[in-house]
């Protein structure tokens, strides 16, 4: 049997191992993530997360690829024998990297596709376009309507923080049920007769009471928030008006253009295949030099670039008017803003940011015999993982903040959001988008390797395929997997149905399937065997030398803590537990 390959160095596994973690998830979740979820609270909540959950976890896959010097699959059999069940955990880790990996690439495909079109500047024609169609607007609109017109979106600005402090009065399943009764009820013919009808449910009369109280108490606090901000637009000079209308104007339709261009290009099959066949190949090239000669090389270039291309937008950001509100946001927890559900974001957040569930550490470190410094190791790699996500705060919403864009923008944060942002920047912008979806790229490169190598190294220590035989052809099924994601939001190829079927599409059914099902599934498992099933003579050997006080708290929290959050996450994304509700109901 040939000898099994081995990172070349320490530095070389923590870069790759912190490659594999940090990815699309640190650069375009986590700052979405935090924006719909209070900012610094959230970051604090996070932070939290990933001491208590992520890094035990990650001790424990390192610990497991260590002990077996094996893929997932072959590790369970090694350190548990043939027959043993633990090893479904395992091929488990192997079908969600398949299964992640196929959409993972398009969505990679999407930043590549950015690069180049920030490269040939198309945002520059976006913002010709809107600054000549809202100087238009300034000279053919009537003063009073721009008024309105400001009044009414700082009113959309404002008014949610409102909303939500008033709506949490009532259990959120009583406002649920409420605001679908009121919709069905103002759509009747005969809207009294509906009211009357559906009151004949007591429960759902009770919800129609509470709700009716809440709902005065929000159209009261909608108005005087209405009064409020027209007397402060009132204030303002004529010259002044115009200047804010021409400003939200030519942002509302540089919003629209990029959308558009979004929509076009998720919603065009050839364009989008193409891009992910580029991306596939060069995540197969690189996995096909092997663990010290393509993986680690590799990412000994992409990591440190990665972190450089950060750093510029970072430095840039940091001369941007909106810095000073960013740092705000990130750094200063508000948490009154926070809920319950936003605690198990935290929590689902950190797990999946560190790249657990899938295999990937296990496979990773089962490339490395030495059984110095797990702990070291585990808290580098998460460390740099939760810095790139905070830099990537750091480096979105000073730009955001500084040209108008909310921080809740949600998922179009970097594919919508951030080109209307680098559109009013001017003709520095053409760089800035190049450089940052160039980071999504690199940030993506060392994340899809990780999967890919996750599922060809099974086929090479099972079966005994050659790397060049596994790569390549589970690369192509990969591919394959990735097609019907690359076409799911294109109306004429998409699968006939499946959207009809499923209620989403293909891409975001992969999607939830991996995310919220198999990897926390394998997160919880490997956890429980690490903790309490693994043989205690591997495990003493793996933390040897570990001081025994953070080894009795490493223990503590796999065995116990870490399961129990797992859980708790499981069952609310999958809509069992709903937070909001329990908690709601315990302290009202």
């Amino acid at each position: 049997m040939a000898q099994r390959a081995e990172w070349g160095s320490k530095v070389g596994f923590i870069l790759a191992a912190s490659g594999s973690a940090v990815g699309l998830g640190n650069i375009w979740r986590f700052p979405f993530t935090a924006g719909d979820n209070g900012g610094g609270a959230f970051v604090v909540l996070y932070l939290i997360c990933v001491a208590l959950v992520g890094l035990p976890i990650m001790m424990s896959e390192i610990m497991i690829g260590r002990a077996a010097q094996k893929q997932p699959v072959a590790a369970f059999h090694e350190l548990q024998g043939k027959k043993s069940r633990w090893a479904g955990v395992g091929w488990l880790g192997v079908v969600a990297g398949f299964i992640i990996l196929s959409f993972y690439v398009v969505v990679a495909g999407w930043a590549m596709d950015y690069t180049l079109k920030s490269i040939v500047n198309f945002t520059g024609p976006i913002a010709e376009t809107a600054r000549a169609n809202s100087m238009a607007y300034r000279t053919s609109t009537p003063l009073n309507e721009m008024r309105l017109t400001l009044i009414d979106r700082e009113l959309d600005r404002q008014f949610p923080n409102v909303e939500r402090k008033i709506v949490s009065a009532v259990k959120p399943s009583t406002w649920q049920m409420w605001s679908e009764t009121k919709a069905v009820a103002e759509a009747s013919p005969n809207e009294g007769s509906a009211w009357q009808m559906l009151s004949e449910d007591p429960e759902r009369a009770q919800a129609i009471t509470a709700g009716r109280e809440v709902q005065t108490e929000l159209d009261d606090a909608k108005a005087a928030l209405r009064n409020e901000i027209a007397a402060d637009i009132a204030r303002l000079t004529p010259a002044n008006v115009r200047d804010r209308a021409e400003d939200l104007e030519r942002r509302r339709i540089t919003r629209d253009r990029t959308k558009e261009v979004f929509d076009a290009v998720s919603g065009d099959a050839w364009i989008t295949v193409m891009w992910t066949a580029i991306f596939m190949m060069i995540t197969m090239g690189i996995v096909l030099g092997g663990i010290s000669g393509g993986i680690e090389r590799a990412c000994l270039i992409l990591m440190p670039g990665l972190f450089l291309l950060i750093m510029v937008l970072v430095v840039y950001g940091m001369f941007m008017p909106g810095f000073g509100e960013a740092v705000s946001f990130v750094l200063k927890p508000d948490f009154t803003k926070m809920q319950a559900s936003s605690v198990l974001e935290a929590m689902g957040q950190s797990f999946f940011s560190l790249s657990l569930g899938m295999g990937a550490m296990i496979t990773y470190g089962s490339y490395q015999r030495s059984k110095e410094g797990l702990a070291g190791q585990s808290i580098t790699i998460a460390g740099l993982d939760t810095g790139v996500a905070l830099l990537a705060c750091f480096m979105i919403f000073p730009i955001a903040f500084s040209f108008g864009q909310s921080p809740e923008a949600g998922p179009g944060l970097v594919f919508m959001t951030m080109p209307l942002a680098f559109a009013e920047i001017g003709d520095a912008g053409m760089l800035l988008g190049a450089v940052f979806f160039g980071l999504l790229v690199f940030a993506a490169i060392t994340s899809s390797i990780s999967l890919l190598e996750v599922v060809a190294s099974y086929f090479i220590d099972e079966l005994g395929w050659s790397r060049r035989t596994a790569v390549l052809t589970i690369g192509t099924l990969i591919f394959l997997l990735a097609i019907p994601s690359a076409v799911a939001e294109d109306p004429v190829r998409q699968i006939p149905g499946w959207r009809e079927s499923y209620g989403m599409g293909f891409l975001d059914t992969m999607n939830f399937l991996a995310s919220n099902w198999m990897l926390p599934l394998g997160g919880f498992f490997i956890a429980i065997y690490a903790g309490w099933f693994m043989p205690k003579r591997l495990r003493a050997a793996e933390v040897e030398g570990m001081w025994p006080v953070f080894f009795m708290g490493w223990l503590i929290l796999v065995r116990f803590v870490a399961p129990t959050v797992v859980i708790l996450v499981l069952l609310q994304s999958i809509g069992v537990l709903n937070a909001d509700e329990l908690l709601h109901g315990l302290f009202n």
